[in-house]
């Protein structure tokens, strides 16, 4: 692990939108919560995914910055490992 090494400052002043996502692609639930997009997924349909984007905003408009990732793998192997 020491030879990791990141670009990303510590803490960002982006808004991360949590969505979860249907297997038929429709929007189970979105918001600003780590803790509630997780739960959502796990009482969501199987086969459903959950997407985080990053925005920035000047306090009138939202813009993504990059593109919407999906971490439904990552969730799901911590899971397995019990966390």
């Amino acid at each position: 692990m020491n030879n990791l090494y990141t670009i990303h400052p510590a803490k960002s002043d982006l808004i991360l939108f949590y969505e979860v996502v249907e297997p038929d692609g429709g929007n189970t639930w979105g918001g600003a919560s780590c803790i509630e997009a997780i739960q959502w997924l796990h009482l969501a349909p199987k086969g459903s995914r959950l997407l985080i984007s990053a925005w920035d905003s000047d306090d009138e408009d939202a813009h993504l910055v990059g593109q919407t990732i999906d971490v439904t793998d990552l969730i799901t192997e911590a899971r397995k490992v019990g966390l």
